[in-house]
C-alpha cells in the first residue's frame, strides 16, 4: 500500500503525524511525506519526504490571511482563534501547496492519503485522484471545523468528508471527534538528551520550552522565567534560549541551557514544564504527567492553556506575568500533579500507533504491504 502523509511547512504540524507514517513504513508499505522548509529537513534522513511547500513565512500568511479581517485578526493575536480565522491564515499557505501537492499525488498514486488540518490541500489534490483521506488531528481544537473552513476558502466547498478522523486529544481535556489515538512524541534520529538529563533531579527540575516558530529576538517568558528563577528552589532547564539568553555570562546559577533535545525523553526525570502553550509542548507534559505552566498566546495557544488549568493539570500565566509562586506551585501543589498523573492514565489507555494502523488499514481493505 502506498500512503501519503501531508503537512504544511511547519515542524509542529508535521511532527505529531510521524508516528503513524513511521509505523505504517516499517510494516512495509510505501510511505511518503510532503510538507516543506524546516519541516522536510528535520525528517528527511529518517523517511521519504519531498518539499511541496513554497516559502512562505508565518508573518507574511497572518498579514495576508487576515488583514482585511479584523475582528478575525483579533481573536487570532489575543488566542482566542477560530476555524475562520486559522482557515484565512493556512489559506495563504495552502493555495501554493495545491499544485506541487497534486502532481506528487499523480506521480506517487497512493492509496491514501493523510493529512492534518491545516493542510487542507492534500484533501483537494487526494479529491483528483481520487482516494480517500484521512484527516490525523494534531492538537487540542477540532480539526474537521479547520479543515471545513480552509476549504470553502480554497474551492468554494467544504468536501468531500476524511474517511476516517483521528484525535489526540485527551477525553477530560476535550472531546474532539474522531478515532482516538495516543499521543505518541516523535525526535528525529539522533536527537540528543543533554547530560543535565541524564540522572534523576536531587531537587525539583523544571524545563522550559519555547515555540519552533520564533527566532532569536526577545523573548518576553524567558525574561519572566529568569527573574523569577533566583528565588525557587529548583533547578530550571531552558532548551533552546534565544541568542541573548544563550550569550549571557550571568544567569542564575540554578537555571542551565541546551539545545535541541528529545524531550520526550528528558521529561521523565522533570518535576514540571513551563512552555508556549504549543500542542506540542502540552500534549507532551501531559503524556509524561508532570504539572505544566503554559502561556496563552496567539493561535490556539490560549485555548490549550486554558483547558489544562481547567483540567487542574497545570496553570495559564501569560508570559510576562510568570512569577516564583507560579514556579512554586507547579513543583508543590500535590493536586495539581495527581490531575497530571492522571491524565497520563488517560492518554496511556487510549489505543496505540500499532492499534490505530491496524485498524485503519482494516477499514481500507488492505492487511498486507
Amino acid at each position: 500500500m502506498r500512503i501519503l502523509f501531508a503537512a504544511t511547512p511547519l515542524i509542529g504540524h508535521l511532527f505529531p503525524m510521524m508516528p503513524l507514517a513511521r509505523c505504517l513504513r516499517d510494516r512495509g508499505h510505501e510511505v511518503l511525506v510532503a510538507s516543506g522548509g524546516a519541516a522536510v529537513a528535520a525528517v528527511a534522513d529518517d523517511i521519504d519526504a519531498v518539499d511541496i511547500a513554497p516559502g512562505i513565512g508565518n508573518v507574511q500568511a497572518v498579514v495576508r490571511g487576515l488583514g482585511l479581517h479584523p475582528v478575525l485578526a483579533v481573536r487570532s493575536m489575543t488566542g482566542r482563534a477560530d476555524p475562520r480565522g486559522g482557515a484565512h491564515v493556512f489559506a495563504v499557505t495552502n493555495k501554493p501547496m495545491i499544485a506541487p501537492l497534486t502532481r506528487t499525488a499523480e506521480r506517487f498514486q497512493p492509496d491514501l492519503v493523510v493529512h492534518e488540518p491545516f493542510a487542507a490541500a492534500a484533501a483537494i489534490a487526494a479529491a483528483r485522484i481520487g482516494v480517500p483521506t484521512v484527516l490525523h488531528n494534531i492538537a487540542l481544537d477540532n480539526g474537521t471545523l479547520i479543515r471545513r473552513e480552509l476549504l470553502r476558502l480554497l474551492c468554494g466547498r467544504d468536501e468531500p468528508d476524511a474517511a476516517t478522523t483521528l484525535s489526540l486529544a485527551p477525553p477530560s481535556i476535550v472531546a474532539v471527534p474522531g478515532w482516538p489515538l495516543r499521543y505518541t512524541p516523535y525526535a528525529p534520529s539522533g536527537a540528543p538528551v543533554p547530560p543535565v538529563f541524564h540522572d534523576p533531579p536531587v531537587r525539583p527540575r523544571i524545563v522550559v520550552t519555547r515555540s519552533t516558530m520564533l527566532g532569536d529576538g526577545p523573548d518576553a517568558m524567558l525574561r519572566a522565567v529568569l527573574r523569577a528563577a533566583p528565588q525557587v528552589d529548583a533547578d530550571i532547564v531552558i532548551v533552546r534560549p534565544n541568542r541573548a539568553i544563550a550569550r549571557s555570562a550571568r544567569l542564575p546559577g540554578n537555571v542551565h541551557t541546551v539545545g535541541w533535545i528529545a524531550l520526550h525523553r528528558a521529561l521523565p526525570t522533570c518535576t514540571a514544564m513551563v512552555n508556549h502553550g504549543g500542542a506540542g509542548s502540552v500534549l507532551a507534559a501531559l503524556r509524561a504527567g508532570i504539572p505544566q505552566l503554559a502561556t496563552p498566546a496567539p493561535g490556539d495557544r490560549r485555548w490549550n492553556a486554558e483547558s489544562v488549568e481547567n483540567r487542574g493539570a497545570g496553570l495559564s500565566v501569560p508570559a510576562s506575568k510568570i512569577t516564583a509562586a507560579h514556579l512554586d506551585t507547579l513543583i508543590t501543589e500535590a493536586d495539581m500533579t495527581s490531575s497530571a498523573r492522571a491524565v497520563a492514565a488517560e492518554i496511556a489507555a487510549m489505543p496505540t500507533v500499532e492499534d490505530t494502523a491496524d485498524r485503519l488499514l482494516a477499514a481500507h481493505d488492505v492487511t498486507r504491504a
